[in-house]
């Protein structure tokens, strides 16, 4: 299976350090897409270098902005001078969740990756038991919402609740996980895919991962909470870009269910 790219030439990178079937203290790149995020910008830093004070290995926070335009940059530049933050815009792109965190993955400094939310309801408090949870055995770490001893922030309406259950019964049959639709995991870019060869649409990066790649994957539960600030960048399109993301990866495994009877099959038909 081809693995996700490695940083390019000339760029600063860490991977050298880590080892992939180690579960021990790699260095680690945390990658967060925003869009408007500038509200949740410094609470965010803070809790993620609290929660990685420990860490006796190299760490950054790498945010990937779709080209906010509400002071995101010069808020993340001021933190980038004490500590190791960097955001990357993506400038006349697309806007779209997906592609802004496989942008991160490519440009991450280290092959250990934790992708996350900006909006805090991912608790960078739990990054580490992700971490802790990688290992040899498995390929990416989810932080569930629907395993035991996972808790759900009291504010999620009813309607939202079903809403989200509906979705992840859809895509279960993809992905032997509870939450496939979790945008909280830990990986490791060398066990990934090509990221060139992914076509996610919209915000369940995770998912279009496990069903490509066919991962391994571990759930460890989390206390998933309420947006800090700011407003939900969900809309009406985003139910609609979720069934064009399921219709591709139900048909990508036919495809392959396809291809691999037909490679059965051509030896016997040739003798």
């Amino acid at each position: 299976m081809p693995n996700g790219q490695p940083p390019s030439a000339g760029q600063e990178s860490f991977s050298t350090l880590s080892d992939p079937s180690s579960p021990g203290h790699n260095p680690v790149s945390i990658v967060v897409p925003t869009f408007r995020e500038a509200a949740n910008i410094p609470t965010l830093v803070r809790r993620v270098s609290a929660a990685l004070s420990d860490w006796p290995a190299e760490w950054e926070l790498i945010l990937v902005d779709d080209d906010s335009n509400d002071g995101s940059e010069a808020i993340v530049a001021k933190w980038g001078g004490r500590l190791p933050v960097r955001m990357v815009t993506r400038r006349g792109a697309t806007r779209d969740l997906s592609l802004s965190v496989l942008e991160g993955m490519r440009l991450a400094r280290c092959d250990r990756l934790v992708v996350m939310d900006a909006d805090l309801s991912h608790p960078p408090e739990q990054i580490i038991d992700l971490l802790a949870a990688f290992d040899a055995d498995c390929d990416m770490v989810v932080g569930s919402r629907y395993v035991p001893e996972a808790r759900m922030d009291p504010a999620w309406s009813l309607a939202r609740a079903l809403l989200s259950r509906a979705g992840t019964l859809m895509a279960r049959p993809l992905a032997d996980c509870r939450d496939p639709l979790s945008g909280f995991f830990a990986t490791d870019r060398r066990r990934l895919p090509d990221l060139e060869d992914l076509h996610p649409v919209g915000y369940k990066i995770a998912l279009e991962l496990m069903a490509r790649g066919r991962l391994r994957v571990r759930e460890v539960p989390i206390r998933f909470g309420a947006r800090h600030r700011g407003t939900s960048k969900l809309n009406w399109r985003t139910p609609f870009n979720f069934l064009r993301h399921l219709s591709r990866l139900y048909g990508y495994r036919v495809h392959e269910r396809v291809r691999r009877t037909l490679s059965d099959r051509s030896p016997r038909s040739a003798s």
